[in-house]
């Protein structure tokens, strides 16, 4: 008796994902055949964040801009959460199972000590995997992110019970944010808007222009033969 194909062609696995670039789906194990243990397995997944979703292997997209920006948001959480003993943050290496076969990579995620009874299953769980929904899952968006597929990574994280989703959208500089990963109740933050942790971080903001501004010194001017600029 031959075993029922999950996903049997590649406009299944494609369906599922939300048409991200081919590119980014791992051909080995087979879509729909992949686990946990050949996500961590480097020898499969290389060095490349790698997310699993029902049994396919798929590349988060990944730059170096798009580092930079998840670096300055998850610093600024993990400073403010860091000073006022609220919890611990992760970038896309911190791996979160937010279900049997769907283990995914927040560029950054935040979840606070009081969400567990013991916060060491937090700092130091058992397993490769963070085994609760962070309260805030922060994701930097790329050119190749479709919107489909950041609607389906959207239903992952309702269903799964986080609390805080953010959107950070460098092409329009805008944050989208998402109560409970809720379509219905998103809220759009511009440059001229200030983020807030609601009762995820009480008391945490943060200005959106402060994401996108340039930290990048001014080039320096010719210096004129006489040393003068």
């Amino acid at each position: 008796m031959r075993t029922r194909v999950r996903f049997p062609t590649i406009a299944d696995v494609q369906e599922r994902l939300g048409h991200v670039a081919e590119s980014r789906i791992l051909s080995y194990p087979a879509p729909g055949t992949a686990t946990e243990n050949d996500m961590l397995d480097r020898g499969i997944a290389g060095e490349w964040p790698t997310e699993l979703v029902d049994g396919i292997l798929v590349r988060k997209e990944c730059s170096w801009a798009k580092g930079v920006l998840s670096a300055q948001v998850g610093f600024e959480i993990a400073r403010y959460a860091d000073e006022r003993q609220l919890g611990a943050a992760a970038g896309p290496r911190g791996v979160i199972r937010l279900r049997p076969g769907l283990v995914r990579a927040p560029d950054v995620a935040f979840i606070r000590w009081d969400s567990v009874d013991d916060p060491q299953e937090i700092e130091n769980p058992a397993g490769a995997f963070l085994e609760y929904p962070p309260d805030l899952a922060v994701e930097v968006l790329s050119p190749d992110n479709t919107r489909t597929e950041m609607a389906v990574k959207l239903g992952e994280y309702a269903k799964a019970g986080v609390k805080l989703v953010w959107y950070v959208d460098p092409e329009r500089k805008e944050v989208d944010v998402y109560p409970k990963g809720s379509e219905k109740r998103k809220k759009t933050f511009t440059l001229a808007d200030t983020l807030d942790g609601g009762d995820v971080l009480p008391g945490f903001t943060l200005p959106v222009a402060k994401i996108f501004e340039t930290r990048a010194p001014a080039k320096p001017g010719k210096k004129k033969p006489n040393g003068r600029r």
